[in-house]
């Protein structure tokens, strides 16, 4: 510092001595002197302002946190918001019975039954028909199609295959029926003990989309195909497939995984009358009483959980962008709602309702808030 003010003074006696004016050294040396202590004087002022300025930078942080901290503490209660429940969740049920056998279905749903102890088959289903649940006992095809109407078929299969079977039996009912996934549930090995003279041949659960009167639609299609021992007519044997433990679970695009928990208590509430059992034992010439397949449908969603979750989630918030809604999470209650879009603007700064996580759009929802 000393050595750039000395270079500083003698610079001003050599800018003195240029101008022309006369100067003794003794003038020279006290002004020179003069100018360093107005330098320093200067360069010392300058330095407290830059400290200054300094401290206040590093300061200001600390003000803003200190700020934020006191909004946040002092922040508006959540604002309460009224939540319209889902069908699928406002579920109100009712009994149901006849002489083979009882159900708990949702009130308002329709049930259909045919057959006797020998073949029964029976269907749940809302009234506009786009959610239900139908089961059949048994079930026959020819393994040669020129054969069928001889035997009294409705049916043949080529291959006796669980699919050939579902698009054989929906081909002329259902604009398109595409399987997307398929799997082999996990009792299979149980099911072939209560028939261990009768050979499976396929058993699959598989989950397909469907149009049907213009309805587009998805659900799980389960049965099990068994080589049944030919039928003997005129002499000759004529191969057939027995098609038992045949059920299926629908409702509407993207809504099957909500409507799920509703058509598993149907199924898990099918129970079979005494009248039933003792007509079933006299056909079968057994004490045993009839086994269903139908209380535990757990195996069969092992087709719908498999299907792929990528296409699920771009399916859903396409359907969510297109109506204008968004996904929210609600911490306090632990329930996913399909909100207006906007909501979470609206909420402000809060902690109770969040944006869900991709992996949630498989999860559903309970219910909407409307705006």
């Amino acid at each position: 510092m000393k050595k750039i003010l000395s270079l500083l003074a003698a610079a001003a006696v050599t800018v003195l001595a240029v101008s022309g004016c006369t100067v003794t050294d003794e003038d020279a040396m006290k002004k020179a002197a003069q100018s360093e202590t107005e330098l320093q004087s200067e360069i010392d002022i300058t330095t407290v302002e830059a400290s200054t300025e300094s401290e206040t930078e590093i300061t200001e942080p600390e003000t803003e946190v200190t700020e934020a901290k006191t909004e946040a503490s002092t922040a508006a209660p959540v604002k309460e918001v009224s939540v319209r429940p889902a069908e699928w969740v406002n579920v109100e049920w009712e009994s149901y019975s006849n002489q083979y056998f009882t159900l708990s279905i949702p009130k308002g749903w329709n049930v259909q039954w045919d057959g006797n102890a020998s073949r029964l088959q029976w269907m749940a289903t809302k009234p506009d028909n786009t959610v239900g649940f139908c089961n059949i006992d048994h079930n026959y095809a020819a393994k040669d199609a020129s054969m069928e109407q001889t035997l009294g078929m409705s049916m043949s299969l080529s291959e006796g295959t669980v699919q050939e079977y579902f698009e054989t039996l929906y081909k002329g009912s259902t604009e398109y029926f595409t399987v997307q996934n398929s799997c082999v549930p996990a009792n299979k090995e149980a099911l072939q003990a209560t028939r261990p003279n009768t050979q499976i041949k396929d058993y699959k659960s598989l989950y397909a989309t469907f149009k049907d009167e213009n309805v587009e639609g998805e659900g799980i299609y389960s049965a099990v195909v068994m080589d049944s021992p030919d039928v003997i007519i005129r002499g000759a044997n004529y191969g057939t497939w027995e098609i038992n433990c045949t059920f299926t679970e629908w409702a509407p695009q993207g809504q099957f995984v909500k409507w799920n928990p509703v058509l598993a208590t149907i199924a898990q509430s099918f129970s079979y009358t005494d009248y039933y059992i003792r007509e079933w034992q006299a056909l079968a010439q057994s004490t045993s009483s009839p086994t269903s397949s139908v209380n535990d449908p757990d195996p069969v969603m092992e087709a719908f959980e498999e299907r792929s979750k990528s296409d699920t989630i771009i399916q859903e918030k396409r359907s969510d962008m297109l109506e204008e809604y968004e996904r929210v999470y609600d911490n306090s209650s632990g329930e996913i709602y399909r909100a207006y879009s906007g909501f979470l603007d609206d909420m402000g700064d809060q902690n109770r309702y969040t944006p869900i996580t991709d992996d949630q759009y498989t999860e559903g929802y309970v219910g909407w808030i409307d705006k």
